[in-house]
């Protein structure tokens, strides 16, 4: 209804069914990793009342320009994104290195993290968001992998199930997992299966 682009992941799907049980209790929302405004413009259209906070990496950072397609379009993938965000009153975009949310004291009900995949960032973000939670708030993280012969700093690692799997052990959080994809391509090789956590805080 609201994108062009088809839904290509259940959090997508999961973010509907919050909107369902929650979206009045829902007012303040944190998006880690902005890509192309794609999801932040649908979190804007399902908690309409919500304000929302997207940040990412300044686009002369070197990751920017780098990774995920965008070295020969800056400018248009920059153009693009913006001109989607503002088609929303309640979307704030922010330039920023999410390692410095160390020294946010903002609140927020529900945290979306889908920014550096590996080690060390993935780790501070998630660490960062339990800080940032509300008491009985959501936080998600996206692209987990259980195994993977890669540990790559951006894309593939397992530095975020390892991160919630000793958070869990020691009854920081509560942790469930659900299939990024469900299409059988997706989930036929166990190494390249990617999941999406959604996380309770428990203290």
């Amino acid at each position: 209804k609201f994108l062009k682009k088809p839904m290509n992941s259940e959090h997508q799907v999961i973010f509907c069914s919050i909107a369902q049980l929650r979206s009045n209790k829902i007012k303040k929302i944190l998006e880690i990793g902005t890509f192309d405004g794609t999801n932040a413009f649908l979190l804007s259209k399902l908690f309409e009342n919500s304000k929302i906070d997207t940040i990412d990496l300044s686009s002369k950072e070197s990751d920017f320009k780098n990774f995920y397609n965008r070295k020969h379009n800056v400018e248009k993938f920059i153009s693009d994104r913006d001109n989607l965000l503002l088609k929303s009153n309640n979307i704030k975009f922010i330039e920023i290195n999410s390692v410095k949310l160390t020294f946010s004291q903002k609140k927020y009900d529900l945290i979306w993290i889908d920014g550096a995949h590996g080690y060390p960032v993935c780790c501070i973000d998630i660490m960062n968001s339990l800080k940032l939670i509300n008491e009985k708030g959501h936080i998600m993280v996206d692209d987990i992998s259980l195994e993977s012969d890669v540990n790559h700093r951006m894309y593939y690692s397992i530095a975020g199930f390892d991160t919630l799997k000793e958070l869990e052990k020691n009854n920081i959080i509560k942790l469930n997992l659900f299939y990024k994809r469900l299409d059988a391509n997706s989930n036929c090789d166990k190494k390249k299966i990617k999941y999406v956590a959604l996380v309770e805080k428990l203290r």
